[in-house]
């Protein structure tokens, strides 16, 4: 093992945080594991290199994650303080910069390639894109939610839903950094009505992020296009209960009002009849927050048309 003054013997100019200990460090570092290969006299010592990509996290936190053969940082993270980094790993500063910082660089410009090419309704180029960052990085968040996105879009289902199940199984989809994608793709869940895969998409995400306003709205929005009154009006009161300036949430919750004291309404937009309680309910919830007047309504599924 290397002791620190070893390790910055050997550092050369190119990651930060090596160099320059007042910046946070991103480097390139290796491990060596020993196993021997075959038995008795014939038995041989032999050694295998791992490449790490490691990202100071705080002051005594690095994330750590395996590079693969395409020199791309792949899989979840995993956590190490510093005393650890320092004697149990060797920075490699040299496959940084000339292997995993270009590799990383063309791998981001495909994505985006694959971004704009989806924002300018090129579905098929977006595809393409999106495939050849998944030929590097088979793991790669963001380039699973923009090949759903593209199929959601386009309506093929029986794909969008195979990518829906690896997103699930996922906990990186649902990390701070996707937060705009991982909303982007449960909106094209509920609006090519698979509203169960949609509230178990949600729900996933509830499981693995702290209490979030708009979570809960977006499965208010959920039940509400399934005409399930009572989970609608349990999740606008969460999303209320954490933030009672929500408009969307007040808007939802207003809807639901109106939808209560007027059949013309329900029957215009093939609403069942709102249970007397949750009516109620309703109304006390919409004097104790702010709504004072009446919020625009994403009105998707709702006839186009303010309610």
């Amino acid at each position: 093992m290397q002791t620190r003054t070893q390790m910055r013997s050997q550092v050369k100019p190119g990651c930060p945080g090596l160099e320059n200990t007042n910046e946070p460090l991103k480097c390139v570092f290796s491990t060596v594991t020993t196993f021997k290969v075959g038995t008795g006299t014939t038995a041989k010592k032999q050694q295998s290199k791992n490449l790490w990509f490691a990202k100071q996290c705080d002051e005594d936190s690095y994330a750590i994650r395996k590079i693969n053969p395409q020199f791309v940082p792949v899989g979840d993270e995993t956590y190490v303080d510093r005393e650890t980094l320092l004697s149990e790993y060797t920075p490699e500063v040299e496959i940084h910069n000339q292997q995993v910082q270009p590799a990383m660089a063309a791998l981001n410009k495909t994505l985006a390639k694959g971004d704009k090419h989806r924002e300018d309704n090129k579905p098929l180029s977006a595809e393409m894109e999106y495939t050849r960052a998944l030929d590097v990085d088979e793991t790669n968040v963001r380039a699973i939610f923009g090949l759903g996105l593209v199929y959601l879009e386009r309506n093929d289902r029986e794909k969008g839903l195979a990518v829906f199940d690896q997103l699930v199984a996922m906990e990186a989809a649902f990390d701070e950094d996707h937060k705009h994608l991982f909303n982007e793709f449960g909106i094209a869940l509920r609006k090519n009505q698979l509203y169960e895969e949609s509230i178990r998409y949600y729900t996933r995400a509830s499981e693995l992020t702290e209490d979030d306003e708009n979570l809960f709205y977006n499965l208010a929005r959920v039940f509400y296009e399934k005409n399930d009154w009572e989970h609608c009006f349990l999740f606008v009161e969460k999303a209320l209960k954490l933030d009672p300036d929500h408009t969307a949430a007040i808007s939802l919750g207003q809807v639901m009002s109106i939808m209560a004291d007027d059949p013309k309404k329900r029957e215009k937009h093939g609403k069942p009849e709102v249970p007397t309680e949750i009516a109620e309910q309703v109304k006390t919830l919409l004097k104790k927050s702010n709504s004072s007047a009446m919020m625009e309504f994403p009105t998707e599924g709702l006839g186009g048309k303010r309610v």
